[in-house]
């Protein structure tokens, strides 16, 4: 398909989306990094946010609790997080990253280095920061809309 001016952006947005995960998820996969890209996603926000209880790195990651849980599991099991009962709060969970996942997620962002270049190939640095100042102000007017049947 090629894009033209009528092309709606939401579909231009899901398809940037899909095509840059998928693209990221196998070269994970190429470098025997048994990973998905949520699962990155989830270490990734960890590493700069430890300690985060699950609702609020769920509300971060803008997903559902249920679905941080499953990956979150997974995590676990691969020794690259642990779940911690809060001191302020023993019935929530906070979320660390281990010395292993430390290590896991700089192996994966080498790995990665060349995925999340390609998408600006022939991009001014100012034409990126346009960019990346527009993505945060559509993520921003998203998370404010209503949810329906909320």
């Amino acid at each position: 398909m090629t894009p033209t001016q009528e092309e709606p952006i939401g579909l231009l947005f899901s398809d940037v989306a899909r095509l840059f995960w998928r693209r990221l998820e196998a070269a994970l996969r190429a470098a025997d990094l048994d990973f998905t890209a949520a699962e990155m996603r989830v270490l990734s926000t960890l590493i700069g946010h430890p300690g985060l209880r699950q609702a609020a790195l769920a509300e971060r990651l803008h997903i559902e609790p249920m679905t941080l849980v499953g990956h979150l599991d997974r995590l676990v099991a691969k020794d690259l997080v642990e779940r911690r009962a809060d001191p302020d709060d023993r019935r929530a969970k906070q979320i660390f990253p281990t010395p292993i996942g430390e290590a896991t997620l700089a192996r994966m962002r080498e790995v990665s280095e060349t995925v999340r270049a390609a998408p600006m190939l022939g991009s001014t640095p100012e034409e990126i920061e346009t960019l990346r100042r527009l993505l945060i102000r559509v993520r921003a007017n998203l998370v404010a809309l209503p949810e329906a049947g909320r």
